[in-house]
């Protein structure tokens, strides 16, 4: 088993992957591929509906190292016992907006798609100390508002990202705002919905078919033969994200 390289890229097939503790009928579908899962626990400090969400607690930096922000100590011994190196976030994760988006950054390559204004100092520093170019944005919640397929092509609902991303020669594919399910929301974020559980499949929380956008979507994964799988149900839903930690050695 090997660590991850390329944060939300696996080159083969994963093995492991954190998802929200919540998200009941995903975690028996990966594990019924046996793909073992790091359940996130939900967060008291965090509404009720994002409460359990990967993307809010746990950023994976590449290969062993993670930055986390409120992750509870049974997923935290759980990633130590994988032999992750964790470190945690200089503030404390909070209910209200930005202080619940510590690390809601998005790493594509050697980008780091992220608002600068509100992102924890921790993330910053690893950004300089390793080279990362910084993609500024204004949305706070910069990872739940992308769902990355690949390093140069990416499916957003969010205007401002699609247009920065656009200028920075990275393929967008803009999808029509709403239609995912969010418990306690209007509406839920794609980058929510999935993520890379092998070099070109992604896997989803729920069917793409249930959104306005499908044909698009599917037309824009298998012009880079990616394909979907629903590891969910009927309903397409932002459950925090399928975040991609080892694969196959």
């Amino acid at each position: 088993m090997n660590f991850v390289k390329n944060p939300n890229f696996p080159s083969k097939n994963i093995t492991v992957a954190a998802v929200s503790s919540e998200a009941e009928d995903v975690i028996s579908a990966l594990q019924s591929a046996k793909i073992a899962v790091v359940p996130v626990e939900p967060n008291e400090n965090l509404p009720t509906g994002i409460a359990s969400h990967a993307d809010l607690q746990i950023l994976h930096l590449g290969g062993s190292s993670l930055l986390t922000s409120g992750c509870s100590k049974k997923s935290t011994d759980m990633l130590n016992m994988l032999g992750f190196e964790i470190q945690n976030t200089e503030n404390d994760i909070d209910f209200s907006y930005p202080e619940d988006c510590l690390i809601n950054a998005e790493i594509i390559g050697k980008n780091i798609i992220v608002n600068p204004d509100i992102i924890d100092r921790k993330l910053m520093e690893f950004a300089e100390e390793n080279n990362y170019n910084i993609i500024g944005v204004k949305q706070g919640y910069a990872k739940c508002s992308i769902l990355a397929v690949c390093e140069d092509a990416v499916i957003t609902a969010d205007p401002g990202i699609t247009k920065i991303l656009q200028q920075k020669e990275i393929e967008v594919l803009k999808l029509k705002e709403g239609g995912i399910y969010l418990r306690g929301y209007d509406t839920g974020f794609i980058g929510g919905c999935g993520g890379m559980v092998e070099e070109k499949i992604l896997g989803t929380s729920g069917s793409l078919k249930s959104i306005k956008d499908y044909d698009n979507i599917r037309d824009f994964l298998r012009n880079r033969n990616i394909y979907a799988e629903n590891l969910g149900g009927k309903t397409l839903r932002d459950i925090g994200g399928i975040l991609p930690l080892c694969e196959e050695e």
